[in-house]
């Protein structure tokens, strides 16, 4: 009898830890965790332009304080053959989540500048919103759960 009922909530124990698993890694902490290796990469690719074979590509210009900032993912998915990009673009894509996969972000498309400003830009506008390494509500969507 005692060893049925120690099976019951052992196993109740194991259901309730794999529901919770969706809460806990979707939790702010790894956002934040995310964020930081988002802004890391960002300064990396700004401290040393030659590593990149694509910096001079040409890409949309994103206005951080209109646009919303699945734009900036939406750019990063428009740069081809740039593998220094890929685990950028996937770290953009984990902090936006799927939400966005389907979605036009990108409002205005009338100016073109290289890959390395738009880099720059959008560094400076994650370092100015992210200086306590806490996501801001001012992110937008990247604090979408």
């Amino acid at each position: 009898m005692e060893v049925g009922i120690g099976m019951a909530l052992w196993v109740k124990g194991i259901i309730l830890l794999t529901c919770l698993e969706g809460y806990v890694s979707s939790s702010p902490i790894h956002k934040n965790d995310t964020m930081k290796e988002v802004i890391s990469q960002l300064h990396s690719l700004n401290t040393n332009p030659k590593q990149l074979s694509c910096n001079s590509s040409m890409v949309w210009q994103v206005n951080f304080r209109k646009e919303k900032p699945c734009a900036a993912l939406e750019v990063l998915n428009n740069i081809t053959n740039c593998p220094k990009i890929e685990p950028l673009k996937r770290n953009m894509q984990f902090l936006l989540g799927n939400s966005s996969s389907n979605e036009n972000c990108l409002e205005v498309q009338d100016t073109k500048i290289q890959l390395s400003r738009f880099l720059k830009d959008l560094y400076n506008f994650l370092l100015k919103n992210n200086r306590d390494g806490i996501l801001k509500p001012s992110l937008g969507n990247f604090t979408k759960e």
